[in-house]
């Protein structure tokens, strides 16, 4: 097994780990190539919303219309006098847009996240199945050289593992609990 450094880093990787990464990092980039242009707008509108930098642009914009409509402008320029009911109106409008190009984004994280979580869930349940039959043949491989196998657990550990009825198990776990 290889092991890689990653340059200012101190992590190590096996070149499987490493071509692991990469695989998972090049189906996200061809998901995002996939977004249509508007999708990749409002992404961007979401994730700039939900930085310090667009706090910084908001309270200079509000601040700089309100300076404007007391007295920086001439008067006949002025456009929402005090109290401000166009800006509360803009300020309204924005918040409504914002809010949904937020949601849109979330909605895509989730959407990532849920297939994380079934890749994940179909990782473990092929290691679950590899473990059991490395089990299995470690017992047999005992047997045949008629060694004794101490661990209690080894035959329960060693019998395959019926995935739908512990997810029966646990959702009656979860509505009893929720009585």
């Amino acid at each position: 097994m290889t092991t890689l450094i990653r340059s200012g880093t101190n992590a190590r990787y096996s070149d499987t780990a490493t071509r692991n990464i990469e695989s998972i990092l090049k189906l996200e980039k061809e998901d995002q190539r996939e977004l249509s242009p508007y999708h990749r707008v409002s992404h961007a509108i979401g994730w700039f919303v939900g930085t310090v930098y667009f706090v910084v642009f908001e309270c200079a914009i509000v601040l700089g219309w309100i300076a404007f409509n007391v007295g920086l402008a001439p008067a006949h320029w002025t456009f929402d006098p005090h109290p401000f009911p166009l800006l509360a109106v803009v300020l309204g409008l924005e918040a409504v847009l914002l809010t949904s190009f937020v949601l849109i984004r979330q909605n895509a994280i989730d959407r990532t996240s849920e297939r994380r979580n079934h890749l994940d869930l179909q990782i473990n349940l092929l290691a679950e199945e590899e473990a059991t039959k490395v089990l299995r043949m470690l017992g047999e491989i005992a047997a045949h050289l008629n060694l004794p196998v101490r661990d209690p657990d080894h035959k329960d550990l060693s019998q395959d593992t019926h995935v739908e009825s512990i997810a029966r198990d646990l959702r009656a776990r979860e509505k009893k609990e929720a009585e």
